[in-house]
């Protein structure tokens, strides 16, 4: 079967994947504020920091997703499947990061865990989700238009408290922006409704597997888009040979599965993507800056100098207000830093802050300065993913009793926890396992053996390291600090404390 047909109006030149086609239409979206927005959204956040070349954007980004999709899309229409679906999974592809925070997923991380702590959850294992705050914070969204179709567009992930993650932002801005009218030109309501919610991955049917899954053009294009910019060569990877091995599997409910003979390339590419991760997005100074970022808009934040969950929902009230969320960009959080530090924002202290005022300048200026943290003790181990790796100098009554002997405030005892996955697939994800939620197994990656039809888990083959792999973990445990003076008094305290154990 044919791919659907495409009149393409144009073609804009991409550093990772050459010439990428645009219809009409298309490039009518990419000519909108709003995704030109994306071009002041670093894909990275802070990582030109440590590695210079790493200062690409949302915008680049979103393109070579598109890019990608649709030759995934063409593949698996050659061999009859998604039929009539091209124009919509590639307008889902070009539009599922223009609700993206600035930095990326640095300030995201912060607005999530705000808004999840404020709109009270009733019953983790159902939908059912008041639309009314907590005690604490007598806020009201119970009448509010834009929180309420945020939380009907998506109900299967309400259970999580996710409302500000960047995809269900960007269900608003494509909703109740002037996005909405450009698709509205040639998709009909049904249609927008279904690409905001293969963004979301709350569509139903396998089209959302080319934005969600372990196998998705997302990932496909960051890992290639990263590794170029950064200049490690670890994210390159067989993307073609995967592509072309692509299958819908009907007895799997139209499942997408891989050639089995593109296996070792499928397990190049988690591997690709395990070290990348582990060597560039783990960076000790790039993680360190991570945390002051965070650190600093949730200081900001608590003190109403940026914007909440509840001041974004405000903004897609109707048009006018949309156009506010245009500055939304990483120049409004630097505007930001440089008036504090210039004193043309004051800062102000109360007892409910967790970060406090001396705190907040002293990482502004770390961010405007380039003053990394000062890494006190690294651990990395390899062990069973379903092993913890138990380090007594990462306990609260530790930290307590160290930071007393070092004489230092609490705060500049910084602790670090990340586990990554090997493969970030686990072996428990198996399709004789009942327990399984349905949509874990639905985003598994999957290999079929052409010659008798068979389906199985790449993680059950057992010719695959991947089955191995899955099994293991990286975990990073660190320790910053202030500076070197504040590093030889936590060492010389963890010593005393040692002897007095």
């Amino acid at each position: 079967m044919a791919p659907d047909k495409i009149d393409f109006y144009t073609n804009i030149y991409d550093n990772v994947h050459g010439f990428i086609k645009l219809t009409k239409l298309e490039c009518e979206v990419v000519n909108s504020l709003f995704f030109q927005r994306l071009r002041n959204v670093k894909q990275l956040g802070l990582m030109d920091y440590v590695f210079p070349g790493a200062l690409h954007n949302r915008f680049n980004h979103s393109l070579g997703v598109l890019h990608i999709a649709d030759k995934m899309i063409v593949s698996l229409q050659d061999k009859g499947s998604l039929e009539g679906k091209r124009k919509v999974i590639r307008m889902a592809a070009l539009l599922h990061d223009i609700g993206h925070y600035p930095l990326s997923h640095l300030i995201e991380g912060v607005v999530k865990e705000d808004a999840k702590s404020k709109i009270k959850t009733t019953d983790s294992s159902t939908t059912n989700i008041s639309l009314e705050t907590d005690v604490d914070d007598k806020r009201d969204l119970s009448a509010h238009g834009i929180h309420k179709l945020n939380f009907n567009l998506h109900t299967m992930r309400n259970p999580s408290g996710d409302f500000a993650h960047h995809e269900r932002i960007t269900s608003l801005v494509i909703l109740n922006t002037e996005i909405h009218d450009v698709l509205r030109k040639e998709f009909s309501s049904e249609d927008v409704i279904e690409i905001v919610q293969i963004i979301a991955g709350t569509y139903p049917g396998p089209e959302k597997l080319i934005i969600h899954s372990e196998l998705d053009a997302d990932r496909f294009d960051y890992l290639l888009r990263d590794s170029k910019q950064t200049g490690v060569i670890y994210g390159l990877f067989e993307l073609d040979q995967i592509i072309r091995s692509l299958e819908m599997y009907a007895p799997e409910d139209n499942r997408i599965v891989v050639d089995a003979k593109s296996r070792k390339a499928v397990e190049h590419y988690l591997m690709c993507r395990y070290f990348l991760y582990s060597t560039s997005i783990y960076h000790k100074t790039t993680v360190g800056f991570e945390i002051i970022i965070q650190k600093i808009y949730e200081g900001l934040m608590e003190r109403s100098f940026v914007y909440s969950y509840f001041d974004l929902i405000d903004f897609f009230e109707d048009h006018e207000s949309s156009k506010k969320f245009l500055d939304y960009d990483d120049s409004y959080f630097f505007d930001i830093l440089k008036k504090v530090n210039n004193h043309e924002i004051e800062l102000d202290d109360k007892e409910e802050y967790k970060i406090k005022k001396d705190l907040l300048l002293n990482l502004i200026k770390r961010v405007l300065n380039r003053e990394p943290l000062k890494l006190v003790v690294e651990y990395q181990q390899i062990m069973k993913r379903t092993d913890s790796s138990q380090k007594y100098l990462f306990e609260s009554a530790v930290i307590d009793k160290i930071t007393k002997i070092a004489d230092i405030d609490r705060h500049w005892y910084i602790t670090y926890n990340k586990d990554v996955s090997i493969t970030s697939i686990g072996p428990y994800r198996s399709l004789s396992d009942n327990i399984i939620s349905e949509d874990k197994q639905y985003e598994s990656i999957k290999i079929i053996e052409n010659w008798n039809k068979e389906v199985k888990y790449l993680v059950e083959d057992p010719s695959s390291i991947i089955g191995v792999l899955s099994e293991l973990k990286l975990s990073i445990k660190r320790i910053y600090t202030k500076n070197d003076s504040y590093k030889q008094k936590i060492n010389t305290a963890i010593k005393v404390y040692e002897k007095q154990r």
